[in-house]
């Protein structure tokens, strides 16, 4: 029994592309347009119900990103900062942080920062020489 959809990373002529197969009808779709097509259905998902959750969900393996390049600015029209996070398979996605947020982050981060310096001290002592 043949499934309704598929996507595959083909390599077309030398190019990597995606192969999308539905009820038979294939679309090979190069880079651009797979960030495209990222964008647009990210934009029709956030109109959708049920929203996507507002925490977490424990249960859920989040495709996680290593030390991702972030880029950071102030925007006049906006009380707080515009952050950029960059996903090497979602891409760039921006987020307006308001002023209060970037301080509770800010914490947030500070405590984080405190406790694996904390844990280091620790592990330290207890290493065998």
């Amino acid at each position: 029994m043949q499934k309704p959809m598929s996507i595959e990373l083909v390599n077309e002529y030398g190019r990597h592309s995606v192969c999308v197969k539905v009820n038979g009808q294939i679309a090979l779709l190069d880079a651009a347009d797979v960030d495209g097509l990222i964008e647009e259905l990210s934009k029709l998902r956030a109109a959708m119900h049920p929203a996507v959750p507002e925490q977490p969900l424990r249960t859920h393996q989040y495709v996680l990103e290593i030390d991702p390049c972030w880029y950071t600015e102030r925007n006049p029209l906006f009380d707080g900062a515009v952050v950029f996070l960059r996903h090497t398979g979602l891409g760039w996605a921006g987020f307006a942080i308001p002023t209060e947020s970037v301080h509770r982050l800010k914490a947030a981060l500070t405590a984080h920062e405190a406790a694996a310096q904390h844990d280091a001290q620790i592990y330290a002592h207890a290493l065998p020489n």
